[in-house]
């Protein structure tokens, strides 16, 4: 009750909880100002628990990663509108080093609009990025109860190391294995079915099980997820291969960007194998929006048939995941998409994309900065990230998008072509006037 301003902090990992409306019911008693604040917006899953934040009444979220000091940037300009006004007194030397807001703002549009005239001069510093192990490819393969996995296991090791047949949970830890298939070293870890949350004892053994396949996903360098593909039968009724308990699977390895491959195993049981493979491609495009070109790859664990082509394909994913690509490539790809299709507009204003490079790699990352940029549409994020994926040979990969406002790569240098006045002399008074307003009005320097 004695603060000026509440931050209401929400959890992008678990989305609203009934603590989380509580808690906003009871700061709404207090009628103070509050700004809503979601963290770990770097997470997938942060995306569309905005959405369900907005019921809470106050609003769009701030959407930020403390632990990746990603978004700070939004949360300073909000807290600045609740910055008290300097009083007249103040000494006006001290005052007069503040800029003119609505001059530096115009300065800084002005500083975003610049192109560089050689991208090569800020490429992205690739030695700092993480390069490609090596060593082993670290796998682990996941799946519900009874779907092959440890057939899968025993297949790819050549011996039988992991129990085998009709009952659930017969294995029960998870154990790293280390082999060799076609020249590329592997340690695999075939991990516990995984069940229900609601039919998993908090107490039992299984309970455990699941937390060791959880943590197989995070220690994984490629993921396998097996379906049981004999279940798919058209004349039953039957087209659904791909549950939601498997999607629910698939998106603890997409959540933390991890290369994921489907394996379609007893493939020799499926009737119609044309009719399956169409019936899964569109099921795993409805529940798997973060990889923009999913992969299926049908094999018989048992027979032994497949297994070179899923491996081929681990092999390619682990490599494309420490992929790099020039800041010119990027920005040549950036002009292609926005002639293609540009951002729709924000409450009638244009939202502009400036610039893109490579921050990181596994997962591969890539950063946009531009104007309006934290009102880019989720969809038209979802469209952006298929495009790169796509173009890059990264459309079987979760690709990692961000996005960042205010702020170019290029602001403080000088550009050859760049003329105009100089700024009028700032006003202090007017720019702390109008750090009040949440909606500012640029006025620009002719």
């Amino acid at each position: 009750s004695m603060a000026d301003l509440h931050l209401l902090v929400l959890d992008g990992a678990t989305g609203l909880t009934p603590g989380d409306r509580a808690l906003a019911q009871r700061l709404r008693k207090l009628n103070k100002p509050l700004v809503l604040v979601m963290n770990k917006a770097d997470l997938r899953t942060a995306e569309g628990f905005a959405t369900e934040a907005e019921t809470l009444g106050y609003g769009v979220p701030i959407m930020l990663s403390a632990a990746h000091t990603q978004g700070l940037e939004d949360l300073y300009n909000v807290l600045k509108l609740y910055v008290e006004e300097v009083p007249e007194e103040a000494d006006e030397e001290e005052a007069a080093e503040e800029p003119d807001t609505d001059e530096a703002d115009a300065a800084t549009d002005t500083e975003e609009e610049d192109e560089p005239e050689e991208l090569e001069d800020v490429e992205a510093d690739y030695s700092r990025f993480p390069k490609r192990p090596a060593g082993a490819i670290r796998l682990a393969i996941l799946g519900r109860p009874n779907v092959g996995k440890s057939t899968l296991t025993n297949a790819l090791l050549g011996y039988e190391a992991m129990l085998t047949g009709p009952t659930a949970g017969l294995t029960r830890e998870a154990v790293p294995h280390d082999f060799a298939f076609n020249d590329q070293a592997y340690t695999l870890i075939d991990t516990p079915g995984l069940r229900r949350k609601s039919r998993v004892d908090k107490e039992s053994l299984e309970f455990l099980s699941v937390g060791q396949s959880l943590n197989a996903v995070s220690q994984a360098d490629v993921v396998i997820l097996v379906l049981d593909a004999s279940t798919h039968n058209i004349a039953t009724g039957n087209w659904e291969i791909f549950e939601q308990q498997d999607a629910q699977i698939a998106s603890v390895a997409m959540n933390q960007y991890k290369p994921l491959i489907i394996a379609l195993n007893k493939w020799d049981d499926v009737k119609d194998w044309n009719a399956c493979l169409a019936d899964i491609k569109i099921q795993m495009h409805h529940r798997m929006h973060a990889i923009h070109t999913p992969l299926a790859m049908p094999i018989s664990a048992l027979k032994g048939k497949g297994l070179d082509d899923l491996m081929k394909v681990t092999a390619e994913a682990f490599d494309a995941n420490y992929s790099t690509f020039s800041t010119g490539k990027l920005n040549n790809l950036l002009s292609k998409v926005l002639a293609k299709r540009s951002p729709p507009l924000a409450n009638g204003q244009v939202v502009s994309l400036k610039f893109i490079r490579q921050s990181d790699t596994n997962p591969p990352t890539f950063t946009f900065w531009g104007n309006r940029i934290s009102e880019v549409s989720d969809t038209y994020k979802q469209f952006l990230r298929n495009q790169l994926a796509d173009t890059l040979g990264l459309q079987h990969l979760p690709v990692k998008v961000l996005f960042k406002a205010n702020k170019n790569p290029f602001a403080g240098r000088k550009s050859k072509v760049r003329t105009g006045a100089k700024p009028n002399k700032p006003n202090p008074k007017k720019a702390v006037s109008m750090a009040k307003h949440s909606t500012r009005v640029k006025k620009r320097t002719p």
